[in-house]
């Protein structure tokens, strides 16, 4: 099921998210499959985790049915089960058992006026570079244990970026397992990591079914 996440909700966690959307496909009385064992809950998830803040046109939940449902009657019950913020778009059924994989996510936010020429001189020295390399620090699972930081090269990680009067865009791509987060994209275009990453939307992401 392909859905959009937008408005207040685009704040919510990707685990409140994800039992945003379970609750849904319970109250809506979806055919579901649980897991087995004391405590059994639904074989449901959201493929690509979204960052707070970050609104969504094309998030991809994917749940196990124990019988077929027809996609325009699953998706009407899915849309009257989720607040304002939350539509569910196109619902299909996918071959094979194997979790789709993210290829490529395109991502763009508005740029109000006088801020493209600042913008544009970053991206000038951006794509010039040979590297753009960053220091990615590591949560502490516990307190007092150290900081640590990975170096990262930011250019292997974005790809055609485009901007025009009013808008930037770009593609995240991976390196191995490894995703650039939209902050560490804002700063690296000369933009705030925390203030305008609630203006993001990742507009299309590209699946490997």
């Amino acid at each position: 099921m392909w859905l959009t996440v937008e408005g207040d909700l685009r704040f919510l966690s990707h685990r409140d998210c994800a039992r945003l959307v379970e609750r849904a496909a319970i109250r809506a009385r979806l055919p579901l499959r649980y897991t087995q064992g004391f405590n059994p809950h639904p074989i449901l998830s959201l493929i690509c985790p979204r960052p707070v803040g970050v609104a969504s046109r094309d998030d991809l939940a994917v749940a196990a049915l124990a019988a077929p449902c027809e996609p325009a009657g699953l998706l009407d019950r899915m849309n009257r089960q989720v607040p304002e913020g939350m539509s569910f778009l196109r619902a299909e059924p996918l071959a094979g058992k194997r979790a789709p994989q993210v290829l490529r996510m395109r991502c763009e936010m508005p740029l109000a006026p006088g801020r493209d020429k600042p913008v544009a001189a970053r991206l000038e020295a951006f794509r010039g570079a040979d590297a753009w390399p960053i220091e990615r620090q590591k949560r502490r699972r516990r307190r007092g244990q150290p900081v640590r930081s990975r170096r990262l090269d930011l250019q292997r990680l974005v790809a055609e970026i485009d901007l025009a009067p009013g808008r930037l865009a770009w593609t995240l791509v991976p390196d191995g397992e490894i995703w650039a987060r939209p902050a560490e994209v804002l700063e690296a275009f000369g933009l705030d990591g925390r203030e305008d990453l609630a203006t993001v939307t990742r507009r299309r992401i590209e699946y490997d079914f």
